[in-house]
């Protein structure tokens, strides 16, 4: 398939492609390496049969990835139970994958590595605190770094996943899970896919969806089974206040007047986040 037709650029790396009637979303990718892994998953999940995926369209262009557009689709909501539901389901498909497939022998990807990675957050967190505490002030920065330096402790202690290692999505933000027009859930862009335990990922998924219930863990562990299943080092994991720190980091990267209008989200999202870390714990700890 040669890239030729009408384009229209959704940021700075997708575009969507309009050619002989039909619609596609191409992706353009700086990296090769990370390009071969995504083919390369997507191949190996289609010979699996895994019904989450959108499929790969061949092309003569290095550095694109070319797949169907999705018509009439849209991201998951974290706030609807069916969206929640259904997400977490398709997370378990994905991750279930190993009973068929070892994907440990597969070398272009790599072991993630939870607890380096939050310590490099916090440390990089760390850098900017007196920026940060110019917008929350220096008692929600200290707790904020107290959380996370309790949490990573515990987390330290404890965090000894039992399960196999599996394939990770590794980026379950609400935009990378999108409903099609029949109701399917579909992962897209699996650019940061790791193997782990699915556990892990589980926690993930947790820590974006908390934030849209009020933190209301019991609720949430009541929605599916699955979630009844996981240990106490697994339910540890959302100690850590990992949302909050990559909002700051993220935000800190944005351009000023971006960084104004974000504002109006970051800075109540993290009033909230923190109003409810005491309870967060508590619930926890009675689960432990």
């Amino acid at each position: 398939m040669m890239i030729r037709g009408k384009a229209e650029q959704i940021n700075h790396r997708v575009w969507k492609l309009e050619q002989n009637n039909r619609y596609y979303s191409v992706k353009q990718y700086d990296s090769q390496e990370t390009l071969y892994k995504v083919k390369m998953l997507h191949e190996k999940l289609e010979e699996l049969a895994f019904p989450h995926l959108l499929p790969v369209s061949e092309n003569a262009q290095p550095h694109l990835l070319v797949q169907p557009w999705l018509a009439n689709a849209r991201n998951v909501n974290f706030k609807k139970r069916r969206d929640r539901v259904d997400s977490l389901e398709a997370l378990k498909n994905l991750h279930e994958t190993s009973a068929q497939f070892d994907w440990e022998t597969e070398q272009y990807l790599q072991h993630y590595t939870l607890i380096s990675k939050w310590e490099d957050r916090l440390f990089r967190f760390q850098a900017i605190r007196e920026a940060c505490e110019i917008y929350l002030g220096k008692k929600t920065v200290t707790d904020i770094i107290f959380y996370a330096e309790k949490a990573l402790r515990k987390i330290k202690k404890t965090y000894q996943p039992s399960e196999k290692p599996t394939l990770l999505h590794g980026d379950v933000v609400h935009h990378n899970l999108l409903r099609d027009q029949d109701g399917l859930i579909r992962l897209i862009d699996f650019d940061l896919a790791s193997i782990g335990p699915a556990s892990t990922e589980i926690a993930l998924w947790m820590h974006r969806v908390l934030p849209q219930i009020d933190y209301d863990l019991p609720f949430l562990l009541n929605e599916h089974p699955y979630l009844q299943t996981l240990d106490e080092s697994t339910f540890y994991l959302l100690l850590y206040p990992n949302e909050i720190l990559r909002e700051w980091l993220h935000f800190f990267s944005l351009s000023t007047e971006t960084r104004e209008k974000q504002l109006k989200y970051i800075l109540p999202f993290t009033k909230v986040a923190c109003s409810h870390w005491p309870k967060l714990w508590y619930n926890i700890e009675q689960l432990s």
